[in-house]
């Protein structure tokens, strides 16, 4: 990255971060050993001679592909650190965040203000990186609100600059607060592989693909163990960030326990997914306790009032007057 040709690339890099009020800088390609140095650099072809419109926040992409960071490169080939006075940067942090924001259009969302206001009073941001910093938050806020339901993970949107502790993260946390929303409410998980889901096809990850158009979500495992036909969803803790990636566009069949977790937990799932509760009327869960009582099967007692069920109006009242709770290992045989 030291190499002469690439001498004036790397002053004009500097003079752009240290100005702070832009974030990108032009620079003309005039032979062909700087084309072939420039485009090892960028990882991709570079013709000559040619003006190239060179973006930080992409700059400093190509460079950490490289293994460093632009200031590093910077602080390494000129021998002093990127450095701006605090007047500078009072003046500039502004421009450089709106300037972000509209690039991406984002600038007249409610929360902007705000958020300028805050990354620039408590971000903690060094300001030779707020340019790439903000410009890069705002890429990834305008992903996020284009495609909420579109899940994906912190690492695959921005490596491990989305790690806790880091600015970027810092910042877009505040911004998705501001906007009143959360990284999982955004589709935007910690890792592809935590909490997998349970599933006829084995354990599913955020890498998987669901094979299927319908399906069957249960709470107990032992309805998978028992061999209950048809594609199954196994949800022991209720609606997870994965179970709700896999189930998006599919056809959705729900049953649970009649419990007030039961209850809560199909409601969530219809509300995520469109679906049909399956076997979860008043007048099934009546006939259930009859039939378990008249077999002696000692049911507990329900000591909460379950909240209203939205595909039966009756089914908690019903519950509440009788006062027992029926689980899904309970009704094992007539599921199966």
């Amino acid at each position: 990255m030291d190499s002469p040709e690439l001498a004036d690339f790397w002053r004009l890099a500097r003079e752009t971060m240290e100005g702070g009020g832009r974030s990108a800088f032009s620079f003309r390609v005039e032979d062909d050993r700087t084309a072939t140095v420039l485009g090892e650099l960028l990882r991709k072809p570079v013709a000559h001679p040619a003006r190239r419109q060179i973006s930080l926040a992409r700059l400093d992409e190509h460079v950490r592909a490289h293994g460093s960071t632009l200031p590093e490169v910077l602080e390494s080939v000129h021998g002093r650190p990127i450095a701006m006075s605090t007047t500078e940067q009072a003046s500039t942090a502004d421009a450089v965040l709106k300037f972000a924001l509209r690039e991406h259009g984002l600038l007249q969302e409610p929360w902007a203000a705000e958020w300028v206001e805050h990354v620039r009073r408590y971000g903690k941001i060094p300001q030779p990186a707020l340019p790439m910093i903000a410009n890069q938050a705002a890429s990834i806020l305008a992903r996020l609100r284009a495609e909420p339901r579109r899940w994906t993970t912190r690492f695959a949107l921005a490596g491990n600059d989305l790690d806790e502790g880091r600015p970027l993260t810092r910042v877009l946390t505040k911004a998705l607060q501001l906007a009143g929303t959360t990284w999982e409410r955004s589709g935007v998980l910690s890792d592809a592989y935590s909490d997998p889901v349970l599933t006829s096809q084995g354990y599913l990850s955020l890498n998987d693909t669901l094979d299927a158009a319908e399906i069957t979500v249960v709470r107990s495992p032992r309805l998978l163990e028992s061999g209950m036909p048809g594609p199954l969803m196994v949800l022991p803790h209720g609606l997870t960030p994965q179970a709700k990636h896999h189930l998006d566009g599919k056809t959705v069949l729900c049953h649970n326990d009649f419990t007030p977790e039961g209850l809560r937990v199909t409601n969530e799932v219809l509300a995520w997914t469109g679906g049909t509760a399956w076997r979860m009327s008043a007048a099934d869960y009546r006939d259930a306790v009859a039939t378990l009582i008249a077999r002696g099967v000692e049911l507990p007692t329900l000591n909460a009032h379950p909240e209203p069920a939205s595909w039966d109006p009756d089914l908690a009242g019903t519950m509440a007057t009788t006062g027992l709770m029926v689980t899904e290992e309970h009704l094992l045989p007539s599921l199966l």
